[in-house]
């Protein structure tokens, strides 16, 4: 028998560590370009991200322009309310008591204006019946000449504007939009029967043979009670959030589509969108009634309901907004940002970027939003 002695060679320790670097090296290029990978998809992701928050804010924010002043009183009968209260402006030199127009005075649609101390953003006011967050608020029906109640057909497409039972409605003389009843709103005591038609089995008064408009505000049997004001109104402010996104920039705040409520007149904020910079808004107005925008201003307060209802022709909304989250490999090329149109008779704000605590470190842009007004007059 043959025995063939084993080789007790092997390999020595500095064959190891060759071989060690080389699996580093072959592991270690893909792992880079992968880590790469994850970090420019983290980058995209959070842009993307910011870019889909920002389409339907800007559509809320144009559709509410265009419907303020729906369902408004031109003529209050010298019928008195109340409006908003002191509370909740903490950013602003001001407070929402400067936009009202209680007791007696006719309701603006819009009325709006820039601080010109503090943080300087932009305050936007807008009033009407249909833009409260309640389904009362999109209820409105009318009364013709022969005094009977239009209810809609149930299965008509339109039967969602039925009032119901416990909606608190305005009820206006259709001719002038005066507030007519002699009270400043009504409440409904049943819901809409196509086969009662009488104004009176509903709650309403005794009217001679005109035609009246009825709008919804809000619903008694929801816990809104009595109405303190006859339309709703909303605040476009920025404000401080405490649990606003970590991803955002330190020195940013929330854009807020504050309601006003009827029970007390706090406006309380609701949340639109974190991380913005800037808040400004422009009024285009035509002075002279020819049909050209002839003017801009950022201060509507010292405007009347008519003259709003007749100058006013463009609302131009602009933000300042982060967009995606904060990028170390990324530098911002400009310390001021113009915030409007230098193109138009309104020109643009410039902002400093260094308010923002390292802002060159995210990207930034001005979302506009160019809104006309369909129910001023």
């Amino acid at each position: 028998m043959i025995y063939k002695k084993l080789s007790e060679n092997g390999f020595s320790f500095l064959e190891f560590l060759i071989s060690l670097a080389i699996l580093i090296v072959v592991i270690g290029i893909p792992f880079k370009i992968f880590v790469h990978e994850v970090k420019q998809t983290v980058k995209e992701v959070g842009i993307s991200k910011k870019t889909l928050e920002n389409i339907p804010v800007l559509e809320i924010i144009r559709k509410d322009i265009e419907m303020a002043g729906f369902g408004l009183p031109w003529n209050l009968n010298s019928m008195i309310y109340s409006e908003a209260t002191s509370s909740g402006a903490t950013l602003y030199s001001f407070d929402p008591t400067l936009f009202n127009d209680s007791p007696g005075n006719v309701p603006r649609a819009i009325v709006g204006k820039r601080d010109s101390s503090g943080k300087q953003f932009s305050y936007l006011v807008l009033k009407g019946s249909v833009l409260g967050l309640n389904k009362a608020s999109k209820h409105w029906t009318y009364i013709n000449k022969d005094n009977a109640l239009n209810v809609w057909p149930s299965l008509s497409p339109s039967n969602y504007n039925n009032i119901k039972r416990g909606d608190n409605v305005i009820l206006m003389d259709a001719s002038n939009r005066a507030l007519v009843g002699g009270s400043l709103y009504f409440t409904i005591s049943k819901d809409a029967d196509k086969s009662d038609t009488n104004p009176s089995d509903y709650g309403f008064p005794w009217l001679q043979r005109s035609v009246y408009v009825i709008y919804g505000i809000n619903n008694s049997l929801t816990g809104s009670n009595s109405l303190r004001a006859p339309f709703n109104r909303i605040d476009y402010r920025l404000y401080s959030q405490v649990n606003s996104p970590s991803d955002c920039a330190y020195g940013t705040y929330t854009l807020a589509r504050a309601v006003m409520r009827q029970s007390d007149g706090s406006v309380v904020n609701y949340p639109l969108l974190h991380c913005v910079a800037d808040f400004q808004v422009y009024f285009e107005l035509d002075t002279n009634g020819d049909g050209v925008i002839d003017n801009c201003t950022q201060d509507l307060t010292s405007f009347s309901a008519k003259q709003i209802r007749k100058e006013l022709k463009e609302v131009r909304v602009f933000l300042l907004v982060q967009n995606g989250i904060k990028d170390m490999n990324y530098s911002f090329p400009y310390s001021t940002v113009s915030v409007g149109d230098n193109s138009s008779i309104c020109g643009a704000q410039s902002f400093d970027m260094t308010r923002i605590h390292d802002y060159m470190h995210y990207r930034w842009k001005v979302l506009s939003v160019v809104a006309v007004p369909k129910n001023l007059e």
